[in-house]
């Protein structure tokens, strides 16, 4: 495979991975933002922040994914969309790793409300890390075709986020 191709195909991963983790988390958004109430709840199961942050948190945080989400589809801001996106998974990788260091059995609802299959958290958890790694690659990539940044001349790593 000659570099051109290489190139070529590197930067159609990239894109696909940012069209894929922004619809991921615009997904992942839609029921949070539908019922707060519930995520407070699956929140709540989680056991690690104190009471008065966990309705401020069903609130936040499904409106920073929804916005980061966007914002990597539409390749506008792209790296600082991705760093939102990586730093949100780091989060919930400790999150999920904790509760499962203390034996918790509980619910993500990372994409869904519905009740996960018991010992699922270590799944999560290996899958999280690797959107992480893909919020990694789409944040770290020095140049990303097909995006609002690059018709607007900031597509190239070391400029704004």
């Amino acid at each position: 495979m000659s570099g051109r191709t290489g190139r070529l195909i590197g930067r159609a991963g990239v894109t696909a991975a940012r069209l894929f983790l922004g619809g991921l988390f615009v997904y992942a958004s839609i029921h949070k933002l539908q019922d707060p109430v519930a995520f407070s709840r699956i929140i709540y199961g989680y056991r690690i922040l104190p009471g008065w942050a966990i309705n401020l948190m069903a609130v936040v945080l499904p409106g920073v994914e929804l916005v980061s989400g966007a914002l990597l589809i539409a390749g506008l801001l792209r790296r600082g969309a991705a760093l939102t996106i990586a730093l949100s998974l780091v989060v919930f990788i400790v999150a999920l790793g904790f509760n499962l260091a203390r034996g918790l059995d509980f619910d993500c609802g990372c994409l869904s409300f519905a009740r996960s299959k018991p010992g699922a958290a270590l799944d999560l958890l290996l899958r999280d890390v690797g959107f992480l790694a893909l919020a990694l690659w789409v944040l770290l990539s020095r140049d990303c075709p097909l995006s609002m940044d690059r018709l607007l001349g900031r597509g190239k790593l070391g400029s704004n986020l």
